[in-house]
């Protein structure tokens, strides 16, 4: 099995530092370049990506001509519930964001998910993937990629804030030749 990872490109509300949940919001002209220098790097395997607007477009900017683009809900971004829309800033400081960042683990966001739901949705699509191709590509979210890893990891879902995954990053994963083991390497990161 050997796939690549890609988060979606900047957005106009990642600029602002907005959350986005599961808002079509449109990528940046900064993210539309973005997407576009990853064009010729990735090999031209089936792409599986989240069905939201930026996680497509990002999708379609890189991909080659005719590499099918198949659209998945799983790969959607947590569902933020009630904060969709709103600013870090303005979240940052209430004491349900500090519980976040506290213990992500166990948080629910209002009226929406928990990272275990999105973890569930993501990696259930990815070993479907798996069991279907031995090589594929998933354009997906922050937090959702971020979910995954830690499963592949065996980390606990509290590690989550320690992985930095800024827009436009790839990530290699492939097993081992020698040990079988998983590897999880990054491959292109953006400013």
């Amino acid at each position: 099995m050997e796939c690549y990872l890609i988060r979606h490109a900047e957005t106009v509300l990642n600029r602002k530092k907005v959350l986005q949940g599961w808002a079509d919001a449109p990528l940046s002209d900064n993210g539309i370049i973005q997407a576009m220098k990853l064009s010729g790097v990735l090999p031209p395997w089936p792409i599986f990506s989240s069905d939201l607007k930026r996680a497509l477009h990002t999708a379609e900017l890189f991909a080659a001509p005719g590499q099918r683009i198949q659209p998945d809900a799983r790969l959607r971004e947590i569902h933020v519930g009630v904060w969709q829309g709103l600013s870090k800033d303005r979240l940052g400081q209430t004491s349900l964001w500090q519980q976040y960042q506290r213990s992500p683990s166990t948080f629910r966001f209002p009226a929406g998910e928990s990272l275990k739901d999105l973890q569930n949705r993501i990696v259930g699509a990815f070993y479907e993937y798996q069991e279907r191709l031995d090589r594929f590509i998933i354009v997906s979210h922050r937090l959702a990629i971020k979910s995954l890893l830690c499963h592949l990891q065996g980390w606990s879902l509290d590690q989550i804030h320690s992985i930095d995954l800024p827009n436009a990053a790839v990530l290699h994963i492939y097993h081992e030749q020698d040990n079988h083991q998983l590897a999880i390497e990054p491959v292109f990161l953006h400013d």
